[in-house]
């Protein structure tokens, strides 16, 4: 099982840097010693939280959005809404 870190107010997975994919840690431990980290770092208590990836997917859970040019309503994850990966804005299609 591999662990993540999600940030509360984004719903957003943590990405290391200068990567571009999602980090994932082999044990909850190391996602809390991670979590902490980044909670220390700028004072920001209680702002990134370590769950595995199955509670990621139980908590990100699927949102109706309108497609920008067809106009049918489709099923996107909670975190993807607002970004380039929605439907409903102008930067998915114009990639």
């Amino acid at each position: 099982m591999s662990y993540v870190i999600m940030n509360v107010d984004t719903e957003f997975l943590y990405r290391a840097p200068h990567k571009y994919v999602n980090k994932s840690y082999a044990s909850l431990q190391g996602a809390k010693a991670m979590a902490t980290r980044l909670n220390n770092m700028n004072g920001e208590a209680n702002r990134w939280v370590a769950m595995s990836r199955d509670q990621y997917a139980y908590h990100n859970t699927m949102v109706e959005t309108t497609s920008l040019l067809s106009g049918k309503i489709v099923m996107i994850r909670k975190s993807e809404k607002g970004s380039c990966n929605d439907p409903a804005m102008e930067c998915y299609w114009t990639k």
